[in-house]
C-alpha cells in the first residue's frame, strides 16, 4: 500500500510539474516501480472493421516500426479484439502462446520480432464519437508473464493515469494560450487523425464560422492536412486564424476570429512587423532596400487597411492578434 500511495502522489504531482512533452515517459517510468514491464504503448485508437486502429501513440522503449508492422496484422490480434469489447477491464495476455496456439504466423512473427511476449492491456473511451484510449504494457521474456496481482494493480492505477494525462493536457493548454491584448483565443486537442481529445465550445463556434456545412466532430481536413510534427503550422481562413502545434501524439490547436491585420499582404506584413519591432523609417528603408518615402507610403496604406491612425495603434493591433 505504501508503494501504491507513493506512486499516486508522484504521478499527480508530475501531471502539474513535468512538461507535457515529457509527461508520458515520466509517468510510465513511475509505473514500472509498481507494475514492471519492458515496453509500452499509450495513445488513442479507434475500433474499425480490422480491429484496433492506433493514431500515433506514445511508444516507451519500443521501435517506431512496430506500428507499421502491427497495422499489417492487426485484424488477427485477438487480445485487442477482446479488449475492445471489454472496455475499462485490464487483462493480461500470454501473447506469444496465444499466437502459436492459433497458428497465426503473421502475429507470431510480430510478437517475436518486437518481443511482445506478454501483454497487460486496457482500453477505455475518451474524447468524442468512438475515440478510445489504450495502454499496453509488454514483457519481453517468455518466463516473465504478468500475474494476477499486477493486473489488479493496473486496474487500480489506470484511472489515475488517465486523469493525470488529462491534467497534464490542461496545464499545457494554458501554457500555449496567448494572453496578449485581451483577444479571445479558443483551444482544442486532437490526435493525428483530427479526432478531438478536448475542445472548447468557442473553438467549435469558430469552426462553424469557417466551415458552416460541417458537423465539427473532428478537425476539418484543411487543418488535419497542416499537422506536422516538425514545425508549427498556421492556417489563415476566411473567418478564422489557427495555429497548429504537435507534441508527441497530441495536436494542440489555438484559434481566433480573423482580424484586420490578417488581411495584410506578405510585403505589408513585413513592413508592419519592422515598425512594430521599433525600427525607424530609415532603418526599415535600409533593411528592405527602399526609400524612406516608399516606406511612409506603404505604412500609410497599412494604417488604412488595418483601420488605425498611428504606429502605436498598429502595434496594439498586432499585439491583440498574437503576432
Amino acid at each position: 500500500m505504501h508503494e501504491l500511495n507513493d506512486f499516486l502522489l508522484s504521478l499527480h504531482c508530475a501531471a502539474r510539474e513535468v512538461p507535457f512533452e515529457d509527461f508520458q515517459a515520466h509517468a510510465l517510468g513511475l509505473l514500472k516501480r509498481v507494475v514492471p514491464f519492458d515496453a509500452a504503448r499509450w495513445g488513442t485508437t479507434r475500433h474499425d472493421e480490422r480491429g484496433a486502429a492506433y493514431h500515433s501513440p506514445y511508444l516507451y522503449n519500443d521501435s517506431p516500426d512496430t506500428l507499421k508492422d502491427y497495422d499489417a496484422v492487426r485484424e488477427n490480434d485477438e487480445a485487442a479484439t477482446w479488449c475492445l469489447s471489454h472496455l475499462d477491464t485490464v487483462t493480461n495476455f500470454q501473447l506469444h502462446d496465444m499466437c502459436a496456439r492459433n497458428r497465426d504466423p503473421g502475429m507470431l512473427k510480430y510478437v517475436r520480432e518486437y518481443r511482445h511476449m506478454h501483454g497487460l492491456i486496457v482500453v477505455c473511451r475518451t474524447g468524442e464519437h468512438g475515440l478510445l484510449q489504450a495502454i499496453s504494457l509488454y514483457s519481453a521474456y517468455l518466463d516473465k508473464p504478468f500475474d494476477k496481482s499486477q493486473r489488479s494493480m493496473m486496474q487500480i492505477v489506470f484511472p489515475h493515469l488517465r486523469e493525470a494525462l488529462n491534467t497534464s493536457l490542461t496545464f499545457q493548454m494554458e501554457r500555449i494560450r496567448p494572453r496578449a491584448g485581451g483577444t479571445l483565443w479558443h483551444l482544442a486537442i486532437s490526435d493525428f487523425a483530427g479526432d478531438f481529445r478536448f475542445v472548447e465550445p468557442g473553438f467549435r463556434e469558430l469552426l462553424r464560422q469557417e466551415w458552416p456545412t460541417l458537423m465539427h466532430h473532428a478537425l476539418p481536413a484543411a487543418l488535419v492536412g497542416l499537422i506536422n510534427p516538425r514545425a508549427l503550422a498556421r492556417f489563415q481562413g476566411r473567418a478564422v486564424i489557427a495555429w497548429i502545434d504537435v507534441l508527441h501524439d497530441m495536436v494542440f490547436v489555438r484559434a481566433r476570429a480573423r482580424m484586420p491585420v490578417d488581411g495584410l499582404s506578405p510585403r505589408e506584413l513585413e513592413v508592419a512587423k519592422l515598425v512594430v519591432s521599433g525600427l525607424t523609417y530609415k532603418d526599415i528603408a535600409k533593411t528592405l532596400a527602399l526609400s524612406p518615402a516608399t516606406v511612409r507610403n506603404r505604412l500609410q496604406a497599412i494604417h488604412d487597411r488595418v483601420g488605425v491612425h498611428n504606429n502605436a495603434e498598429l502595434t496594439e493591433e498586432f499585439r491583440r492578434a498574437g503576432f
